[in-house]
């Protein structure tokens, strides 16, 4: 497991959901199979970073699965790869799947949903939604196969998405206390995996059939295609 280089982008770009955005970044650096690359950007005024992992024999097909995956309050997306990146590699490469790990504005998701006021003024939302269009748009992800899987926070963020950006977020798959309850506060048209069971003892490393089986849930939750 390794990064082989940054690939480096700043983007003036306002993010705001339902809205048109204009991306002004020309194609990305061609990039190699099976490998870890990370890009910057400004969003909204607010630099932001996301590390994303292309699996092994990318370009073979006409389009990729892309999985956010949000990591835990005051951690990164690069402690996630830390503690699963092997596991998440290999789960990625038998399903050639986008992994992208971005990282909260100073370790922290604007999680709150429902009727719960938001925490801060950080649009999460607005950004993982910019970020599917751009890899809609460099990296051939399937507009269908868009999924969102986070650990603790990033597993509220993740329920964030479902019912803030549900046109493009299939399936969600958190691994947080009391997902149920959030879920069922604005979530209809997009599936759920039920990570409770795996959260029986807070803190522990969750095992590969954890992972293995929240990403296999997510792959066969597409969006039914119109």
């Amino acid at each position: 497991m390794f990064l082989p280089g940054d690939n480096k982008k700043i983007l003036g770009i306002a993010a705001f959901m339902c809205v048109c955005t204009t991306f002004v970044a020309a194609q990305e650096a061609a990039v190699q199979q099976k490998g870890y690359y990370s890009s910057d950007f400004i969003i909204d005024g607010i630099p932001r970073n996301i590390t994303f992992y292309i699996p092994a024999g990318f370009g073979k097909n006409d389009t990729y699965p892309l999985v956010l995956m949000l990591h835990a309050e005051s951690e990164t997306g690069k402690v996630v790869i830390k503690k699963y990146g092997d596991d998440l590699e290999k789960l990625a490469d038998s399903a050639a799947a986008i992994i992208v790990f971005p990282d909260a504005v100073h370790g922290h998701w604007n999680t709150k949903i429902g009727n719960q006021a938001a925490t801060d003024t950080v649009n999460d939302a607005g950004f993982a939604n910019i970020m599917i269009d751009y890899f809609v748009q460099q990296y051939k992800a399937d507009p269908n196969r868009i999924f969102a899987e986070g650990f603790n926070s990033g597993g509220q963020m993740a329920l964030r998405l479902g019912c803030d950006i549900p046109k493009k977020i299939a399936a969600t798959a958190p691994f947080t206390p009391s997902a149920d309850d959030m879920q069922r506060s604005c979530l209809q048209k997009v599936a759920v995996f039920n990570g409770d069971k795996y959260m029986k003892q807070p803190g522990r490393k969750l095992s590969y059939d954890a992972l293995s089986d929240a990403f296999n849930f997510l792959l066969q939750h597409p969006k039914t295609k119109q």
